[in-house]
């Protein structure tokens, strides 16, 4: 009984913190939701007739810090919040975020986490790498629709109901494409209609873009010049393994003046990902083998932490992703006795002053902090996939 006493009363300080985050947001709106900002600037040049994908045109706007980089199509969401005026369309679109976040979080528990979840994934949720859901929010970046969508596809798939899976994934890839990916997830699935389904879906996808470039030639070319040029954030605000790979290459040249192609560099990154994907998929014929209760589970959430690894540029925010299957690993693992050791490093804050002559640790440590645990969570997954498949065979 005070055991429950206690988890109801770290949960409800935990929700009021969050409260207070939101209400520091919300006063705040000349300083957050920077990419709201920008967005809605989009869909307000877009309405009246110009280009915003011209960066003479968008960054000439006082409201515009970066350039739009989303298909044509979705100007037409963020044209409705050029309609309305700024402050009432930031709030709008915050409280929107909240009541999403909220369902989300249901959705995690009751579907993906069950008895797992506790006042400790509430704790998670608000810290784990570098305080994504923060992030997100301060960011006001459309990541957290996608991600509801793109868990709904998961449940869906759960459920072996393909229809709503790939509709869904695609849903979520409407903005920025790449979470496409998880289509990939229909070659696991035992249904025989499987690349049936697949095949459809990425004619869909294919059919999505084709009919932008056709009716809209112009806006569509400045799209994709952009989302190239995007390509070059790196950091705290993009810590991937390709962007952790390019500063190391960097840091060569300036310090040791190595000059490294750039075919190489991209060459080097290719054998990293190439050695996830074949790691990961070696564990997923040995988890398949070993047939756990929750096989299809793990599945999703590996297929998660491989698109984290692979994915040239999966933002600080985009971490939102992992929060369900790096606290599953934790919170269930049963022969990684570090556990609650990864619990601490997933929530621990890099902090935000750099101790004088400490700077090469910030490059390559701190900056990169949130990827190295989700490596650490990545291994785990793979730990305990093969000693499952060990122990299953030591007793037979």
């Amino acid at each position: 009984m005070a055991r429950k006493v206690i988890a109801g009363l770290i949960s409800v300080l935990l929700v009021l913190y969050f409260v207070t985050l939101v209400f520091h947001i919300s006063a705040r709106y000349t300083d957050y939701q920077w990419d709201f900002r920008t967005h809605r600037k989009a869909g307000e040049i877009f309405a009246a007739g110009k280009n915003p994908y011209n960066p003479q045109v968008l960054l000439a706007q006082e409201d515009a810090s970066f350039l739009y980089t989303y298909p044509p199509i979705t100007l037409f969401f963020y044209r409705l919040f050029a309609r309305i005026p700024y402050k009432t369309g930031y709030h709008i679109f915050l409280i929107a975020k909240c009541i999403l976040l909220v369902g989300l979080i249901y959705l995690w528990k009751r579907e993906f986490l069950r008895q797992a979840a506790g006042p400790f994934f509430y704790l998670f949720c608000l810290l784990a790498f570098n305080a994504a859901v923060f992030r997100d929010f301060i960011a006001g970046n459309i990541n957290l629709v996608e991600q509801v969508m793109l868990w709904l596809a998961f449940f869906f798939f759960l459920r072996r109901n393909l229809t709503w899976f790939c509709v869904l994934c695609l849903a979520a890839a409407s903005f920025k494409m790449i979470p496409v990916f998880f289509l990939i997830l229909l070659v696991f699935s035992d249904d025989n209609k499987k690349y049936i389904y697949f095949l459809a879906s990425a004619g869909a996808f294919l059919a999505y873009l084709l009919a932008q470039f056709v009716i809209a030639p112009e806006l569509f070319s400045g799209f994709m010049r952009n989302a190239w040029i995007v390509v070059g954030e790196r950091g705290t605000i993009v810590p991937s393994t390709f962007t952790l790979l390019s500063d190391i290459f960097k840091w060569l040249s300036k310090s040791a003046g190595l000059m490294v192609p750039q075919a190489l560099q991209f060459s080097i990154f290719l054998l990293f990902a190439a050695a996830v994907v074949f790691g990961s998929y070696k564990a997923l014929m040995r988890l398949n083998r070993s047939n756990p209760e929750d096989k299809e589970l793990i599945l999703v959430f590996l297929v998660c932490l491989v698109y984290a690894l692979i994915h040239p540029r999966f933002k600080d925010y985009a971490h939102m992703l992992l929060l369900p299957p790096a606290f599953y690993i934790i919170k269930n693992a049963r022969f990684t006795p570090a556990a609650p050791f990864i619990f601490f490093l997933s929530i621990l804050v890099y902090p935000p002053f750099i101790v004088p002559g400490t700077e090469i640790i910030f490059s390559f440590f701190w900056k990169y902090y949130p990827l190295m645990v989700v490596y650490t969570i990545w291994g785990m997954y793979l730990y305990e996939i093969f000693s499952l498949g060990k122990n299953q065979t030591a007793r037979g």
